[in-house]
């Protein structure tokens, strides 16, 4: 692979600056890290960003964008037909997160939805694709943590244990 980009120790402390806050400005990198300069940092971030080793944008809060249902879902797949039914996937929206598995199932999801009955009527929609031979649907009552960070989910739980050991 000849434009294979391999990071070093510095586009790692990068990365795990923007971690950190991705807000960070190329000159506040620099600064951080020491020794090398603002233009060297903006270099290497358009190289990580080009080469899809990072990806800089908004990670929302699910709950607080008013999704109120979540869940996993298991997807049995055709043989051969694995790419095909990604391809397909991958296009909604929704869909917070694809990946191929080792098992009984060949892919696994996550979404969000409004209410149960969005839930059920994507479920649905998943289903029709072709090339998918089954599902299995794991309702997600609350994400506690997503991308690193806590959700309001969490945050609220953690009062209410509070309130109640408390008292």
């Amino acid at each position: 692979m000849a434009d294979a980009y391999l990071p070093d120790d510095t586009d790692l402390e990068i990365i795990d600056l923007l971690v950190e806050n991705g807000r960070l400005s190329a000159a506040e990198i620099a600064n951080r890290i020491g020794d090398v300069s603002e233009r060297t940092i903006r270099n290497r971030l358009n190289a990580l960003i080009e080469h899809k080793l990072i990806h800089i944008g908004a990670l929302p809060d699910p709950n607080a964008l008013g999704l109120k249902v979540f869940a996993e879902v298991l997807v049995g797949v055709d043989p051969g037909m694995v790419v095909a039914v990604a391809e397909r996937l991958v296009e909604h929206e929704n869909i917070n997160y694809l990946s191929c598995v080792l098992g009984h199932y060949q892919l696994m999801l996550e979404f969000g939805a409004e209410d149960v009955p969005a839930l059920y009527a994507f479920v649905d929609t998943i289903r029709a694709v072709p090339g998918v031979r089954e599902t299995e649907v794991i309702v997600i009552p609350m994400i506690l943590k997503t991308f690193g960070y806590t959700t309001q989910a969490f945050e609220k739980l953690r009062a209410e244990q509070g309130r109640v050991q408390a008292g």
